[in-house]
């Protein structure tokens, strides 16, 4: 979101006039040139000349941008009214779907109309999805196929997803896949399982009156939006639209905005040219232009409140570098292939380029830039508010080089995404450790090493390594159960000492007590008798009561949804929630997880959450740019996005031609909004062997050389 939300007098013309304009407008221009401020000052206008909220919709791109709209309004003097819709397409048309359920049901294929519908999380779809795919590879299907199970389900949903918001059938994405497969024609067989699998979770779905993402779009796009009661609702009830970044929606989205011109009252269109970075999440920017023409007046936007013609000028560079036969402004103004950038080399490298930092391994790199971080923001007077740095990845062991190497430096940070898998989560495991020991007859008995970690984290005072010689001496894996203290050698009980012997008979006496519980219930009384009692340390714990609030909702949403899902036994239920987690298939919404970042300074995040998020900053760092993960996009044999795209022509094979095409589009428009987001100049940080110790090389960095190379 442009971060200057100055005052309606001094926003420019072109702002003035967008936001007093009569009927629809579409404005346009790229990133920081002040479109939402003027769409968001358009929707002060609205609320200020008492137009009621209920008929307004705002459509934004990511859930996340809701409390943007919240703070603007409020840093106006305008609490967002409870009528007011910020919603994103995929929302809206599930609560639409779900309000009304009667009209569409039927039409829609459901086998039982009369049965409202539950809605299915990515986590529960995941969950489903598996017990479809693993009966199928227990019959032999994906044989030699190297993915891992979550991968398997999770590009089956992907594929379901994308046919909907692209606007194909089920029936016409499996048909653009398999036709444009190019390897061994051997190989296609799994694609016509994945298919099989698509199709089965579809019926499923139908029978059950479950709706996933993909079925709820679908439902909309197909059945709702044609019906004639729906859209004397929606005349009725909407008479403004507003729209940001529309070329982050996707084809059934845009088609909905489409629809809407000529029958609310007025709208804005907000485009950002060069954006789209969700195109593997089916992102439409060519789709997004076409609404252009269908607005009354179009608006463009030159000014630019954020980057320099330097800047803007090294992502000419880099795009030559990646696309030499395609090079082109991102403006509307055709621009000649092989026509000479506007700023020399020697000129970027001294305005755009700050700095090169190098290091052999990662480690030294992370070191090298904090230290050097540091120097520069100091030389050029930068707040680390004002600083970003930026990286292709951002796992766990990342995240603590990183960490480490700022807090050595003695500069704060935050860091945008935290996000983990849960089961790498200690908590995570040590909570399920228990529920598992309190159900043997689920027959998931944890490993040892679990059960020692569940009480090291559980009771204070008890240290790993006593942990494990309790662990050693009380637990029968066989079993699946923790026997009594009463077992225990008097050497073992002075060694461990009396109050923690204490605590691990009263635990496993609770959680004998307690196994008549549904794993919700069960997760909740956990957790507060762990964090009630002295003897235990679940409280002392970094967002402990976030992370059980997250577990407690899942196992809550599976108990609802378990009879529609086919788990018919508390025992198919339980064993079920455990291995959705230790397969890894749950990853919907989880919390914030680890140290809490600090909240301000250097900002850490991954390329796509910084883009996504609409962050500036007067400094970037480019982190890890001979890392090839910088150009590389997610291996997706059984879900191919591009194939799914409406650009794609039906029947074309997908090459590697066109993969490599792809990847460097990709990475040259990722460098053009990593560019127009940044006000003063990127430091470019590398390393030059990767983990495995192999020298690293990637397309980013060969583009970039003929700059640095030139460097004063």
């Amino acid at each position: 979101m442009d971060s200057q939300l100055r005052a309606l007098s001094d926003l420019t013309v072109t702002q003035q006039a967008a936001i007093a304009a009569e009927g629809s407008a579409f404005l346009h221009g790229q990133a920081g040139a002040g479109k939402t401020t003027a769409l968001l000052h358009r929707l002060l206008r609205l609320l200020q000349e008492r137009e009621t909220p209920y008929a307004i919709l705002v459509l934004v791109a990511e859930a996340d941008d809701r409390p943007r709209v919240q703070a603007f309004l409020q840093q106006h003097g305008t609490s967002e009214p409870r009528d007011l819709a910020v919603t994103t397409f995929t929302y809206l048309a599930r609560e639409m779907v779900q309000q009304f359920w009667p009209l569409v049901a039927r039409p829609a294929g459901f086998e039982r109309p009369f049965q409202p519908p539950t809605y299915l999380r990515y986590d529960m779809a995941q969950l489903l999805m598996w017990r479809i795919v693993r009966s199928m590879i227990s019959e032999g299907a994906f044989a030699d196929l190297l993915l891992r199970p979550q991968q398997i389900v999770s590009q089956i949903l992907d594929t379901l997803n994308r046919a909907a918001l692209n606007r194909l059938s089920l029936e016409q994405a499996e048909q653009r896949q398999i036709q444009s497969w190019a390897g061994d024609p051997p190989d296609a067989r799994h694609l016509r399982e994945a298919a099989r699998a698509a199709q089965a979770f579809r019926a499923h779905c139908r029978r059950n009156s479950l709706l996933d993402v993909s079925l709820a779009v679908r439902v909309f796009d197909t059945q709702l939006l044609q019906h004639p009661e729906f859209h004397r609702y929606f005349r009725e009830r909407f008479r403004h639209i507003l729209v940001d970044n529309v070329e982050e929606q996707t084809p059934a989205g845009q088609q909905f905005v489409a629809g809407l011109l000529d029958v609310v009252l007025s709208a804005a269109i907000v485009y950002d040219e060069g954006g789209g970075y969700k195109q593997l999440l089916s992102a439409d920017p060519a789709g997004a232009r076409r609404l252009a023409p269908l607005c009354r007046q179009q608006f463009r936007f030159d000014e630019q409140f954020v980057s320099s013609p330097s800047l803007v000028a090294l992502a000419d560079v880099v795009q030559r570098q990646l696309l030499p036969s395609a090079a082109k402004a991102v403006t509307d103004e055709p621009r000649v292939a092989d026509e000479a950038p506007s700023v020399s080399p020697i000129q970027i490298s001294a305005s755009a380029v700050l700095d090169v930092v190098e290091g052999r391994y990662r480690h030294e790199m992370a070191q090298n830039t904090a230290q050097r971080l540091g120097l520069l923001l100091t030389q050029h007077e930068i707040a680390p508010d004002d600083a970003a740095i930026i990286t292709p990845g951002l796992d766990g062991a990342m995240r603590y080089t990183l960490s480490r190497a700022l807090r050595e430096a003695g500069l704060p940070f935050s860091l945008l995404r935290r996000r983990s898998s849960p089961r790498d989560e200690p908590l995570v495991r040590a909570w399920l450790t228990w529920l598992a020991l309190a159900h043997p007859d689920w027959q998931r008995p944890p490993p040892a090493y679990d059960v020692s970690e569940a009480l090291t984290l559980s009771i204070s005072g008890l240290d790993p390594a006593r942990a494990e010689l309790l662990s050693g001496a009380l637990y029968r894996a066989d079993e699946g159960a923790v026997a009594s203290v009463d077992e225990l050698s008097p050497e073992l009980l002075d060694r461990v000492g009396d109050p923690q012997v204490a605590a691990v008979e009263e635990l496993r006496e609770w959680l004998a007590a307690r196994a008549h519980l549904p794993p919700d219930d069960f997760l909740q009384n956990l957790y507060t008798f762990l964090s009630s009692e002295p003897a235990y340390r679940a409280h002392g714990e970094s967002g402990a009561a976030e992370l059980s609030q997250w577990l407690i909702d899942l196992a809550a949403r599976l108990r609802q949804a378990s009879a529609s899902m086919g788990l018919e036994t508390a025992g198919e239920m339980g064993r079920a929630f455990l291995n959705a987690i230790d397969e890894g298939l749950v990853s919907a919404d989880p919390p914030e997880m680890g140290e809490p970042p600090q909240q301000r300074g250097v900002l850490v995040t991954t390329i796509h959450g910084y883009l996504l998020s609409q962050e500036t900053s007067r400094m970037q760092v480019w982190f890890d740019v001979s890392n090839p993960s910088w150009w590389d996009i997610p291996r997706q044999p059984l879900s191919n996005p591009f194939v799914l795209a409406p650009d794609w022509a039906e029947g074309k094979v997908w090459t590697l031609a066109d993969a490599y095409r792809r990847r460097n589009e990709i990475l040259s428009h990722v460098i053009r909004g990593l560019a127009v987001r940044c006000r003063d100049g990127v430091v470019l940080a590398l390393s030059t062997l990767d983990q495995a110790g192999r020298r690293q090389d990637s397309p980013l960095w060969r583009a970039l050389n003929q700059i640095t190379t030139v460097r004063p």
